[in-house]
């Protein structure tokens, strides 16, 4: 099931309003909205404020698995989400150039990712997750079980 429609689904199964959602989020209705009408990518930090408010997992959220298990409800942690994101590259045995072919992004894209300039972007984890079987809750640090099942 795609992102945008999961969105939906656990917004309205649980009778919250758009505008609730988006509130709580510190957005406009319009941008919560485009997200769960595909518009718009949804950024990784109201996926994980969104995870930790359902108490579901970020894999779930994203339609990677139809399981439902939360993880530990926590912010973000770049130092740990760069830490994984290079041991995985690593593991697969991809240099930072292979990876960013990978995952349609510059090389210099991933090493920023992997020396915590930045956080991993939604669609790079999606891309990652979706192609190595990652999940983008043990990427983020928000669980130890490594890959999705």
């Amino acid at each position: 099931m795609p992102i945008s429609e999961r969105l939906k689904e656990v917004r309205t199964y649980d009778l919250y309003s758009q505008q609730y959602i988006a509130d709580m989020l510190n957005i406009q209705r319009g941008t919560y909205a485009c997200y769960e009408s595909n518009k718009r990518i949804i950024p990784l930090k109201h996926l994980n404020t969104l995870a930790n408010f359902y108490d579901l997992s970020i894999d779930y959220l994203l339609g990677l698995t139809d399981n439902k298990k939360a993880f530990k409800k926590a912010e973000l942690d770049i130092e740990k989400s760069s830490k994984n994101l290079k041991l995985v590259r690593n593991e697969l045995g991809l240099t930072t150039r292979d990876l960013s072919k990978s995952l349609n992004v510059k090389n210099s894209t991933i090493s920023d990712y992997e020396n915590g300039v930045y956080f991993i972007s939604t669609h790079a984890c999606y891309d990652l997750a979706r192609k190595y079987n990652i999940s983008v809750d043990w990427l983020l640090g928000k669980s130890d079980i490594k890959y999705i099942d």
